[in-house]
């Protein structure tokens, strides 16, 4: 009788969503879902509207007195944000 590799489902579709660069629009949407998580409720407030292309954040903001201080942190919110994802998806942020 033979060993057969024996893996999870999820560590299949894993390797298949990795292979495939699948796994980069889920990251990219992680991004998206855990900016309210990372930076609260009350910049989640002033965010009209935030989407992601090619590595950048958009983040338009309603309170330009947050934004411009989200503009002093954006290397810190970058990391902490990749951190909460586990990867290092987001590159830069513009506030807009």
């Amino acid at each position: 009788m033979r060993k057969r590799n024996v893996q999870s489902v999820g560590e299949v579709l894993k390797e298949i969503m990795k292979d495939r660069k699948l796994n980069k629009g889920l990251m990219e949407n992680r991004a998206i879902m855990y900016w309210e998580r990372v930076l609260g409720k009350s910049v989640a407030r002033a965010t009209n509207k935030i989407y992601m292309r090619n590595g950048v954040l958009y983040v338009e903001m309603n309170s330009s007195v947050i934004r411009n201080e989200l503009m002093m942190w954006k290397d810190k919110i970058i990391a902490n944000l990749n951190a909460s994802i586990g990867d290092n998806i987001v590159k830069d942020i513009v506030f807009r």
